[in-house]
This record gives C-alpha cells, sequence and structure tokens, in this order.
C-alpha cells in the first residue's frame, strides 16, 4: 500500500542516499552505543545505523508498523511523540533526527535536559541552524543560540537541497552537530531562567529585564546593556553571580 506523507506531522522524506551517508558519518561509530533516533520515518538513516540499540520515537503509527514489518537490526520502534517521553528511563549516547521543523527548538531544548549524551546530530531548517551558530551582536542571536553554545559546541556540517527530499519542503535545510560539553560552570537551570528573561523583551537593557535580582549591584557594568550584545561568557558569569528573590 502507498504512503502519503502527512502534513500535521511535517513529513519530508530523505530520498538522496549521498546525504544519508554523510550524516551517518557525522554520527560515527556506535557499534557499542544505544542510539535514540527521532522520527525515523520510513528508515532511510535507521538502516545504516550499527549500534547496540536504537530506540526509534515515530509519531505515525503506520510507520511504526511498517519498520517493525521490515525488522531492522536492533531497532525498537516507540509509537510516542518525542515531546511527551520522559527520557529518564532510557540510556542513550548519541541522538540523531530529521526533525520536523515546526518543533525542532522544542526537541532540542527538551534533549539539553538530559546530559547522557554526548552527540546529537539534526537535520533542521537552514534558518534556525543560522540562528543557533550566530554570534552575539547579530539580529539572529537569541535564547536558542546562548543555550546551545554554552552547552555544546555546535556546527554546521552541511546544508542540504529541497531537492533531497520527498515532498520537497518550500526550504532549505542544515545538518548541524552538538557536541556536548564534558563540564560546565553554571547552573544549567539558573542560566536558562536568565536567558529566557532577557531575551523576553530583547530590545530592553537588562536592567529593565531581570528585575527579581536581589543582589542587582554586582551586575553594574551589565546595567545597560541588551541581551544580544552579550557574549555566552558573559550570560554564563551573569547566571552564576545573581540570586533571584523567587
Amino acid at each position: 500500500m502507498k504512503y502519503y506523507p502527512k502534513k500535521k506531522w511535517g513529513q519530508n522524506f530523505l530520498i538522496d542516499d549521498n546525504i544519508v551517508t554523510k550524516i551517518i558519518n557525522i554520527l560515527g561509530n556506535t557499534t557499542n552505543l544505544n542510539i535514540i533516533e527521532i522520527g525515523p520515518g520510513k528508515g532511510a538513516l535507521t538502516k545504516k545505523i550499527n549500534s547496540l540499540k536504537i530506540f526509534g520515537f515515530e509519531i505515525d503509527p503506520v510507520l511504526c508498523e511498517k519498520l517493525e514489518i521490515n525488522q531492522i537490526k536492533n531497532l525498537i520502534c516507540i509509537n510516542e511523540d518525542i515531546l511527551k517521553v520522559d527520557l529518564e528511563s532510557y540510556k542513550f549516547n548519541k541522538v540523531i533526527g530529521n526533525l520536523p521543523y515546526y518543533i525542532s527548538s522544542q526537541i532540542i531544548f527538551k534533549f539539553l535536559n538530559y546530559d547522557s549524551w554526548d552527540l546529537a546530530v539534526f537535520m533542521i531548517q537552514k534558518e534556525l541552524a543560522d540562528r543557533i551558530t550566530s554570534e552575539n551582536g547579530s539580529k539572529q542571536y537569541g535564547r536558542i543560540s546562548v543555550m546551545l553554545q554554552a552547552c555544546c559546541n555546535v556546527k554546521i556540517e552541511f546544508n542540504v537541497s529541497p531537492n533531497c527530499f520527498f515532498p520537497k519542503p518550500k526550504v532549505s535545510s542544515s545538518i548541524i552537530s552538538l557536541k556536548r560539553k564534558k563540564s560546565n560552570d553554571f547552573s544549567f537551570k539558573k542560566l536558562e531562567k536568565v536567558v529566557k528573561k532577557s531575551f523576553s523583551q530583547r530590545r530592553k537593557k537588562l536592567k529593565n529585564t531581570l528585575t527579581e535580582i536581589n543582589n542587582y549591584t554586582q551586575l553594574s557594568s551589565y546595567y545597560e546593556k541588551r541581551p544580544e550584545m552579550l557574549s555566552v561568557d558573559e550570560f554564563i558569569e551573569i547566571s552564576n553571580i545573581i540570586e533571584f528573590d523567587n
């Protein structure tokens, strides 16, 4: 039976074998590792992964059934929405996925809350990839730029043409790699709160956005700065200094 991609789940299937090979090469040796794949779809990437276990989270029950019928080696297909899954019970080392464009940011932020993985390789919209890797002072620089660069070494590996998918998306895509930094000198939750509040009104200066700080005098050098002016290291410094009233 012919399968028709569903718009409600943002399905665009990768059909270029050369791109598949390049992505798998970035993922590296996974022979003795457990992998999470987000949206395995028809299994273009899944079939090429050689690992102990592949936890494939596929929201589409029809595709999940097809993957099980194909009996891909070491694949455990889980018919769940990745955003609703508690990943604490899964032991995994690397993450891979062709992410639905409309929820890519949410998925990436979700995985930042887990520290068991050391490498993630994602296909995302090029515009988002540019935001993730942007530097302070640019219009693209924002919350996701700071949080990802604080926790990971981020890199755009290469761009992917719409012609490599079926159906063709209306935008270009990028493959990004996120290499988890081995040690962090900050509290993730505290940094997240600072960054989120700062960029909630990105045109306002910090003296107007971080109003819940009770040791504000220690931040005098940042009073007049807007969030897009601050480097990742400066955000980390602020998060290490301040205390919130609540």
